[in-house]
C-alpha cells in the first residue's frame, strides 16, 4: 500500500484504547460513572423538590399592635406643653397593627410613684373608641367615652409632680374584641381593666419621662 499502511478491509478496533482508558481511569468507563452520579444527583433534587411541595407554606408574620406619638419617642422626654407646667393639653397619639377581630379600643395613662409598690396613679381613661379610629389629635375631645381619673374628673389630667427627680409615665392602648360593658356610670381605671380583662386581643404601651424644671 502506498500513502497509508492501514488495511480498510479490516474493521477498525479501539480495544487497546479502551483498555488503556480503563487502566488509567480515563475515557469511557469514567464517563459512565459520571453519568450514574449525575442521575443520582438529579433524582435527589427531584425528591427534595417533591418533598418541599408537600410542606405547608410558611405563616405570614402578624402585624404588631403599636401605639406611638408624633410629639415624643417611646422612653423619651415629654414635652412641657402636655403637662401642668405648660398648656396642659392631651398629647397626639396614633396606633396601627390591630389584630383581626378588633371591634373597639380603649386607653389609660398611668404612673407608678414607687416602682417597688403596687400603687398606680391614673391620669386619663377613654373607653369605647371606635374601631375606625387610628389616632387622637392633640387636645382631642369627644372620642370614645371619657372615664374618670384620680382627681374624680373626666378627660386628660396633665401631670404636675410635687416630688423631685425624673418621673416615668405610661400610655397603654387596648385592642378589644367586643364593646366593654360597665356596671357603673362612673368608669375609673379599675372598672376599665376589669371590663376588658377577657376581651383584650392586644395591647401596646408608650412610655415617657418628665422632670419638672428640667431644661
Amino acid at each position: 500500500m502506498s500513502g497509508f499502511d492501514h488495511d480498510f478491509s479490516q474493521p477498525y478496533s479501539n480495544d487497546r484504547g479502551l483498555k488503556q482508558s480503563a487502566a488509567t481511569g480515563t475515557g469511557l468507563p469514567r464517563l459512565r460513572d459520571e453519568t450514574v452520579i449525575e442521575s443520582d444527583y438529579q433524582r435527589d433534587q427531584q425528591d427534595e423538590q417533591s418533598s418541599k411541595k408537600d410542606e405547608p407554606p410558611p405563616a405570614k408574620p402578624a402585624n404588631k399592635f403599636t401605639v406611638t406619638s408624633p410629639a415624643f419617642a417611646d422612653g423619651g422626654k415629654y414635652p412641657v406643653e402636655f403637662t401642668g407646667d405648660g398648656d396642659g393639653v392631651s398629647p397626639p397619639l396614633a396606633w396601627s397593627g390591630a389584630p383581626e377581630g378588633t371591634k373597639f379600643y380603649a386607653l389609660q395613662l398611668w404612673h407608678k410613684p414607687f416602682p417597688d409598690r403596687d400603687e398606680v396613679k391614673s391620669y386619663w381613661v377613654i373607653t369605647n373608641i371606635s374601631v375606625t379610629a387610628t389616632k387622637l389629635e392633640k387636645n382631642t375631645k369627644g372620642v370614645g367615652k371619657d372615664g374618670y381619673h384620680d382627681k374624680n374628673r373626666t378627660g386628660y389630667d396633665p401631670m404636675k409632680s410635687k416630688g423631685p427627680g425624673v418621673k416615668e409615665y405610661h400610655i397603654t392602648m387596648y385592642a378589644l374584641s367586643a364593646e366593654p360593658k360597665f356596671g357603673v356610670e362612673k368608669v375609673t381605671r379599675a372598672e376599665l381593666l376589669a371590663a376588658i380583662k377577657d376581651i383584650t386581643l392586644a395591647q401596646s404601651t408608650i412610655s415617657y419621662k418628665y422632670e419638672r424644671g428640667a431644661k
